[in-house]
Parts: structure tokens; C-alpha cells; sequence
């Protein structure tokens, strides 16, 4: 078992008592048992106490969690519903969410909202209990941790501020979060900025065993640059302005030049089985099967997009759920020739790893054919769209996946930069494109490296979709082109308006709190 994992597991069983978000009677006897106080007095100990913050994470990836939101609502997955069994029908959810009609009462989303916010309250009674026992430690060690747990609730907050604008921003842990009143999407927005700002000098500065899977200080640069390069969304600004692009590259140019982290020759190495040592990562959810009884903490990516036939086609030995695809006109963003294409989809014939020919379970007498044309949002084939497999499934696997889940990775901070100088900033397109590392990303696609004739904007929404396809950002960057509501792709129309850029507070917790204001056109 990894480290970090343990970590991850024994606190979340931990959290149960020492950090639910309400009073715990410090008079309690806890003969035997271990306090806040062990913990905190313990410099080997405080590590895995602030881990617990960590648990929510696990639930990022889950196609009914964060990541399931940001992508399934953009151009780059749907997920059909499947004739003659009507499998994933659901109520309707994913066609809905596909085509921006989701119900303000949709209960899933509610469950984000929920995980976020437990993962925040985490982070308080964390942040709670150091200042409590900050006499029992060394100062380095109380500011080291307090930063961590600080960096980490505005992670937290920065997926909130980008799914659902104008929500609570907590401080503490004693309450219900429906008790506070609403704060601006800019004012939450500014405190992020300053929080992160103020807390990232704390923190470890080179990544290594002890601090893998946690909040760093390029992990928070990382963190800024996102926040930077989105800031007329969440400021609510017409245009975007030069200074925060200059931020955007200020902060992108820390960590390229920290030389802690490269650009790897294998796209798909960061997305290995064992991708803990791939330097291009900045920072990742540790995963692993069986590591957690909920299976919405689990990493299933096989299962969601897998088609029935999978463990067929990749050696494993679990079928697939035969869901999420992607829609045909992301697949048109790739040149046939681009390596990326192949590395994250698969569709076309299909063999088993020895090269047989897998059979069509629906079909009689044919090979499984998954084809890139996905026929019906209501009614689709089986076999019907390419499925992911930018992940690598391990041979044999009978649980959920290893890899651990990709956040931040250093291709992500040169397109930043990218666009960023391309936005307004100060920076040298020319230099830029001259720079090995940057060059490496296309290179290694099989792709033409770019100029400063062809890098633009237009084509740089469609290479981060190449690029990044199915890691979790492309609904924050079809939003940033205005191509979100405003857009058109594979079963879903340009909706006319910019209401959809935000999913509504849910039904679940306005209803708790009269003075909040809902999400313009809900």
C-alpha cells in the first residue's frame, strides 16, 4: 500500500471523530484512545492529521462528481442513452446535462456541493486545531501545516467559485453552511487570491516522497495561474485584463523555471498505472482500488466508458458500463496522424491485446466495430462512440484503477502562458515558441511544432482540447472563449445566452437560507 494512501485512509476513518464539523468535548474521556492532542503534540503525526482535509479529492473524478459536471456538460463526452435497454436513461440527467438542461433540483449535484464543502469544513477544523495546539509544535512546523490546510480549502473553493459563483465563504467549521450569507463570486475570488498568496512561501518548494499528492508551492503557483487566467469570469469583466495575464505568466515562469518539473517524451506517461514518478505531474489525487468502501472515491474510468467487451480488449477483468463517449466533433479536433488521438480513445476494430478480433456481442457474426459517429442522444448503438482509455488499465486489474488522478501537469502551465501573451500579457510568443520543453508537447503528438503564425487563439482552444481531453478543464476553457452556453457541438444547440456558464445553487441548500440570491436564469 503507498503512503500517501494510508494517509488518505486511516483519517478518513479518523475524521469520523476528530474532525466532524462540530464541538467535541475536550473533558471527554478517551482512555485508549488517541486525541487531537496526540496528534498535534506529535511532529511525526501532524502530517496525516492534516491528510484527513485530503478524503473529498477521492470524489473529484467520479463521473457524478466535479469532474463529471465539468465534462459530460462540455463538447468533449456524452453519454447516451443506449438502445433497446435504455441503459443510462437515468431520469434523463445526462441528456439534460449534455444538452444544458439540467433541473435545478438535479440531487447529484447537490452531492458536489456537499463534498466540496465537507472538504473545506475539513480544511477549518484542521487550521482549528493547530492554532489550538500551535504552543505544542515548532513554529515552522504550525505555519508549514497551516498554509497546507489553508492552499487546500482554496483548491476547494476554486472548483465551488468555478461551478456555482456566489457562495458562502467559511472560515470556520461550526456551523451549517447554510447559516452564512452569500459572498460575491469576485469577493470570493479576491480572498482566494490573498489566501494562496499569503500562505504559499510555507510551503515545501520541491516536490518529493513526503509532501506527493499535496499541496506545494508550485502546486498553489499552479493554483494562481488558473485563478489569473480566469479572472474576468470570476470578476464578472467584459475583457480580459493585461495585468492578471501578466500574473498568469509570472507565475507559470516560477514553476518552469524551478526546473523541478519537464515535459516528457511519452504523452501518455503522466497517465500510467504507476505515474507517481512522471515528472511532469505538478499535482495529483492518489488513487487505488479498494482503498475506499464507497465506490464513488474510486477511480473508474474503464467502467464508465468501457464498452461491455473490455476486458477483452484491454486484458482486464471487469466489464464496462458502456457510457460516456466522446461526441464527433471532438474527435474532428484531431489530425489522424496526432498520436494523442489514438492514445486517448479508442474506436475503430477491436482486438484483444494478442491482436484477436473481439466479437460484437449485439451484432452476430461481426467484429466489434466502436465507431467515432455516435447515431442518437436517446437511442445509440452499443458500440456507438470512441471510448476513453487516455488512462492506462492495468492488465489483469478485477477492482477499480492505480493511476493517480492529474490535476496540475507542467503542458497545462506552457499553454497557460500561451494564452496568456496571447491575451494581452507581457511575454515573447517568439521565445515561447522556440523553448524545447514547449516544442516537446506537439513534438511528441507527431504534431507540427508551433509559431507565432500559427499559435493563436482559435487554434489554442482547439489544442487544449487535444491536449487535455477528459482531465477536467475543458468546461472552465470553452467558458474563457465564450463557447460553453454560447456553443454548438454534437446533439447540443447554442443556448443564446451565458446562464448556463454557471450550474444553479442547489435546490437542497437554498431552500435552507432565504436571503441567497439563485444563479441568473434558474
Amino acid at each position: 500500500m503507498k503512503k500517501y494512501h494510508l494517509i488518505y485512509t486511516l483519517f478518513t476513518f479518523i475524521s469520523l471523530g476528530l474532525f466532524l464539523p462540530a464541538c467535541v468535548d475536550m473533558d471527554e474521556d478517551t482512555s485508549g484512545k488517541m486525541t487531537s492532542d496526540d496528534f498535534y503534540s506529535d511532529p511525526s503525526l501532524i502530517p496525516q492529521a492534516v491528510g484527513a482535509a485530503y478524503a473529498e479529492l477521492q470524489a473529484y473524478q467520479n463521473h457524478w462528481g466535479v469532474w463529471g459536471f465539468q465534462t459530460v456538460s462540455s463538447d468533449e463526452c456524452v453519454v447516451p442513452t443506449r438502445a433497446p435497454s435504455n441503459d443510462w436513461y437515468d431520469g434523463g440527467t445526462w441528456q439534460a446535462l449534455h444538452k444544458h438542461e439540467w433541473a435545478v433540483n438535479l440531487d447529484k449535484l447537490n452531492d458536489v456541493w456537499v463534498s466540496l464543502f465537507s472538504g473545506i469544513t475539513t480544511c477549518n477544523r484542521v487550521i482549528y486545531d493547530l492554532d489550538t495546539y500551535k504552543e505544542d509544535m515548532e513554529e515552522n512546523i504550525y505555519y508549514k501545516y497551516k498554509a497546507e490546510a489553508a492552499v487546500l480549502r482554496s483548491f476547494y473553493y476554486s472548483l465551488i467559485l468555478d461551478l456555482f459563483g456566489n457562495v458562502p465563504y467559511i472560515e470556520d467549521y461550526t456551523d451549517e453552511v447554510t447559516s452564512y450569507p452569500q459572498s460575491g463570486r469576485a469577493d470570493i475570488y479576491e480572498k482566494l487570491i490573498t489566501c494562496i498568496t499569503e500562505n504559499m512561501d510555507y510551503l515545501d518548494d520541491k516536490p518529493d516522497a513526503e509532501n506527493y499528492g499535496r499541496c506545494t508551492k508550485r502546486m498553489a503557483q499552479s493554483m494562481l495561474a488558473k485563478l489569473y487566467l480566469n479572472a474576468n469570469v470570476f470578476k464578472g469583466l467584459s475583457s480580459f485584463d493585461p495585468a492578471d495575464m501578466n500574473k498568469v505568466i509570472e507565475y507559470c515562469d516560477e514553476i518552469i523555471y524551478s526546473t523541478h518539473y519537464e515535459i516528457v517524451t511519452n504523452f501518455s506517461e503522466p497517465f500510467k498505472v504507476y505515474n507517481k514518478d512522471c515528472a511532469e505531474n505538478i499535482f495529483v489525487i492518489p488513487m487505488q482500488n479498494g482503498i475506499n468502501s464507497n465506490g464513488d472515491y474510486e477511480f473508474h474510468f474503464h467502467k464508465f466508458s468501457g464498452h461491455n467487451s473490455c476486458r477483452e480488449i484491454w486484458g482486464i477483468n471487469v466489464g464496462g458500463w458502456n457510457g460516456g463517449c466522446a461526441t464527433p466533433d471532438f474527435m474532428d479536433l484531431y489530425d489522424d496522424e496526432d498520436i494523442r488521438k489514438r492514445a486517448t480513445f479508442l474506436y475503430g476494430l477491436c482486438y484483444t491485446p494478442e491482436g484477436v478480433p473481439v466479437a460484437n456481442p449485439d451484432l452476430d457474426g461481426y467484429q466489434l466495430d466502436l465507431t467515432i459517429e455516435v447515431t442518437s442522444l436517446t437511442a445509440a448503438n452499443k458500440w456507438d462512440g470512441a471510448r476513453i482509455q487516455k488512462y492506462e488499465y492495468e492488465k489483469g486489474m478485477s477492482g477499480n484503477m492505480n493511476n493517480d488522478f492529474v490535476i496540475y501537469r507542467l503542458a497545462d502551465i506552457y499553454y497557460m502562458k500561451a494564452e496568456a501573451i496571447l491575451r494581452g500579457g507581457n511575454g515573447s510568443l517568439s521565445e515561447l515558441c522556440n523553448d524545447p520543453q514547449f516544442r516537446l508537447i506537439r513534438e511528441r503528438a507527431n504534431m507540427p511544432v508551433y509559431t507565432p503564425t500559427t499559435l493563436t487563439l482559435d487554434e489554442l482552444i482547439r489544442e487544449r482540447g487535444r491536449e487535455f481531453a477528459w482531465e477536467g478543464w475543458r468546461r472552465q476553457d470553452l467558458i474563457r472563449w465564450n463557447q460553453f452556453a454560447r456553443g454548438s457541438w454534437t446533439f447540443k444547440e447554442d443556448k443564446g445566452n451565458n446562464t448556463r456558464d454557471l450550474f444553479p445553487i442547489p435546490y437542497d441548500q437554498i431552500t435552507k437560507n432565504t436571503t441567497w440570491e439563485q444563479n441568473p436564469g434558474y
